[in-house]
């Protein structure tokens, strides 16, 4: 069984969509905020070390469940849902690079010269970088 909430709220000039559910396998309590369809910014939080737990049923995973996706309704409400949202889902909102910082390669020091026996064969030319069909979940297409 799932289970999910879904509350509209209206905050200023805007209607907000708050849809929370259960990700059962991942062990998760998800809610992400819409407007106008647009998912601006979401939240999960773990209940794996509560399912442990022998008394733990579904009845308090849904009660979890509820009380997160309270939390958001009344965030929206009094126009501080940016504090709940996750850092990466604000800056995607905002409209930023959502790509984690990954250092720059270091440099390594420069190939010794070629002998004359290397220097008749030609270097193999590097593969063409290619795009796979999932690089577009990691891109900030905005």
């Amino acid at each position: 069984m799932i289970f999910g909430f879904n509350t509209e709220v209206k905050f200023g000039d805007t209607l907000y969509h708050v849809q929370s559910e259960a990700r059962v396998k991942d062990f998760l309590l998800q809610t992400q905020v819409f407007i106008k369809g647009r998912c601006v910014g979401k939240h999960a939080s773990s209940y794996a070390m509560r399912a442990t737990e022998p008394d733990f049923s579904d009845e308090h995973m849904h009660d979890l469940l509820k009380e997160q996706h309270k939390q958001f309704v009344i965030a929206v409400r009094e126009g501080r849902i940016e504090d709940l949202l996750d850092h990466k889902a604000k800056k995607q909102a905002a409209g930023e690079s959502t790509l984690p910082d990954i250092p720059l390669k270091k440099e390594e020091p420069p190939a010794p010269p070629p002998s004359e026996a290397s220097a008749a064969a030609p270097a193999p030319e590097p593969a063409p970088a290619t795009k796979s069909a999932d690089d577009s979940d990691i891109l900030d297409l905005s």
